[in-house]
């Protein structure tokens, strides 16, 4: 229960700071530079978080270079991407797309980590896909 309380946390944040963003991009920001912004803070409190919790940070050479991947392609590479999209289009229809990360993540956590795709979770898969082509049609101008 705790799981699904803080993934559905993450996606009332998830779903409220894309807006936030396109008022910054609106005014000619540009994507790199957001993300300079939005990273930096990232950076700021989880330093602050992980030195008022007193975690540990020592990490193998192999996670380290799988966290800093994981870091470059969500941290810097989707978001730079993501931020591009906002540039040009409706936070309506390019922040549905961008969720589409579940799907994608069902399908890698298969091919890299053997997870089982079970019918219910490939009804999911169908039913984000239903879901984001009907968003996106119904705000098409």
């Amino acid at each position: 229960m705790k799981a699904i309380l803080l993934a559905i946390s993450a996606s009332l944040v998830w779903g409220f700071a894309p807006s936030l963003f396109k008022m910054v991009l609106k005014e000619g920001i540009p994507p790199s530079v957001a993300l300079i912004f939005h990273n930096l803070s990232a950076f700021i409190i989880a330093t602050l978080i992980t030195a008022i919790l007193g975690e540990r940070v020592a990490i193998s050479p192999k996670y380290l270079m799988l966290t800093f991947l994981g870091g470059f392609l969500s941290g810097f590479l989707g978001l730079y991407l993501f931020f591009l999209a906002l540039r040009h289009g409706d936070v309506s229809v390019v922040s549905p797309i961008a969720s589409t990360s579940p799907l994608w993540s069902a399908v890698f956590a298969w091919l890299l980590l053997g997870e089982k795709l079970s019918f219910t979770k490939l009804l999911g898969i169908a039913l984000i896909i239903i879901g984001v082509s009907l968003l996106s049609v119904s705000f098409k101008r």
